[in-house]
C-alpha cells in the first residue's frame, strides 16, 4: 500500500524527531550479562515525522522499505499491513502500546520514518528508530519529554526486536558522544579529547540480534568455567579502552579493539567474511578493527589514522564490503515541532 494513497488528514502540528546510528568499539556480547562496553554514536540518523489526525487511527510507513501498518487507538489492533510490515513495524506498536499504558492516547496520528541506517548490520537500526519514534509520541503527548523517559520506552519496545537487549543502543542513541554503559549501573559519559573517524565495513550477511546472543548464552552456560574469564577479560578490557579514549591514544584505543575482536570470535560470532573485511583493515593501516554488533553477519569497524582513512576504506571494498566513512556524533535525539 502507497502511503499517498491514505485519505488526506487535517494537520495540527508535525513533530520531526531523529536519532543517531550507534557503534559498540568494545564489549558488545559481554555487555549483557552486566560487563561495561563502550557505544559511540555516529553520523548516520533515523528521522521520524509525527502528523496528528483528528481520527482514532495510527498510520505507521516506512519511506525506506514502503511498509505500511494500521492501527485502531482503541485497542491498537492491526487493520491492515503485509506479514513483512507487520514484522517489521512491530516494535513501533509495541512502543506504542508501553506509551499508551502511561499516558491517554485519544487522537490518532501517521508516523512517517526514513532511516539512512542500513538495516540488521549491528549499528543499532532498531533502536535509532525507536527512540526517534518514543521522542516523538512522547512530545505530541506531553508537550515536554526528558531523555530518560524516551529511553525507558525504547528500551520496553527494543525487547520485541532483539528479546533480551542490554540497554545500551537506545541509550546511546538518545544522549549521543561515546558512552561506557553498565546494565546495573547505567553510563557515563567519556571526555575525548581528540575526535576521530571510524571506517565501518558492512558485510553481505545479515543476522538477527536476539538469536545471536541466545546463541552465545547457550554456549556460556555449556562451559561456564572457560567462559567466565572472558567476560571478566573483556570487562577490564572495555575499562581500558576508556582510559585510552579520554587521554586520545588512540594506538592502545586500536590494541584494545583487536583483542577485543578476538575474544568476539572465541565465542562464536565471527565468520570468513567478517575476518576477512578485519584483516583487510587491518593490513591497510587500521590502527585497530573488530567486529562491531552481535556478529554473525553484520559489520566490522577498523580505527584509522589520520592519514589513512581512504585506504583501508577502499581495502574494505575491495574485498567485498561496503565501506562508510563515520564521525561520531555528539549529538543524541534531536526533537523539533512545526
Amino acid at each position: 500500500m502507497c502511503f499517498n494513497s491514505y485519505p488526506q488528514v487535517t494537520i495540527l502540528r508535525i513533530i520531526n524527531a531523529s536519532a543517531p546510528s550507534k557503534i559498540i568499539l568494545v564489549g558488545e556480547h559481554f555487555v549483557v550479562e552486566g560487563e561495561p562496553a563502550i557505544a559511540a554514536a555516529i553520523n548516520l540518523r533515523a528521522k521520524v515525522k509525527l502528523e496528528p489526525r483528528t481520527d482514532e487511527f495510527i498510520k505507521l510507513y516506512s519511506t525506506n522499505t514502503h511498509y505500511s501498518m494500521k492501527l485502531s487507538i482503541d485497542n491498537f489492533e492491526i487493520l491492515d499491513g503485509s506479514i513483512d510490515a507487520i514484522k517489521f513495524l512491530e516494535p513501533i506498536r509495541a512502543l506504542i502500546i508501553e506509551i499508551a499504558k502511561n499516558y491517554s492516547l485519544d487522537k490518532g496520528f501517521n508516523l512517517i520514518i526514513n532511516s539512512q541506517i542500513p538495516i540488521a548490520v549491528g549499528l543499532g537500526s532498531s533502536a535509532s528508530i525507536l527512540v526517534a519514534c518514543s521522542a516523538s509520541i512522547l512530545k505530541f503527548l506531553l508537550g515536554e519529554v526528558n531523555k530518560d523517559l524516551i529511553i525507558k520506552f525504547a528500551s520496553k519496545a527494543e525487547e520485541v526486536a532483539h528479546a533480551r537487549p542490554s540497554g545500551i543502543d537506545p541509550t546511546i542513541t538518545t544522549y549521543g558522544g561515546i558512552l561506557i554503559y553498565r546494565r546495573i549501573e547505567g553510563f557515563l559519559r567519556l571526555n575525548v579529547p581528540k575526535p576521530f573517524k571510524i571506517i565501518i565495513g558492512v558485510s553481505s550477511l545479515t543476522r538477527s540480534t536476539g538469536e545471536m546472543v541466545k546463541k552465545v548464552r547457550n554456549l556460556k552456560n555449556k562451559y561456564p568455567e572457560i567462559f567466565d574469564p572472558l567476560y571478566h577479560a573483556a570487562g577490564h578490557l572495555a575499562i581500558e579502552a576508556a582510559r585510552a579514549i579520554e587521554k586520545g591514544d588512540l594506538n592502545i584505543l586500536g590494541e584494545l579493539m583487536n583483542i577485543n575482536h578476538g575474544l568476539l570470535s572465541s565465542i562464536g560470532v565471527s565468520n570468513l567474511e567478517l575476518e576477512r573485511l578485519v584483516y583487510a583493515a587491518r593490513s591497510a593501516g587500521a590502527l585497530g578493527a573488530k567486529i562491531t554488533g552481535a556478529g554473525g553477519g553484520g559489520s566490522i569497524i577498523a580505527l584509522p589514522s589520520e592519514d589513512n582513512v581512504l585506504q583501508i576504506a577502499k581495502a574494505i571494498e575491495k574485498v567485498g564490503g561496503k565501506a562508510i566513512i563515520a564521525n561520531i556524533s555528539k549529538r543524541g535525539v534531536i526533537i523539533g515541532e512545526k
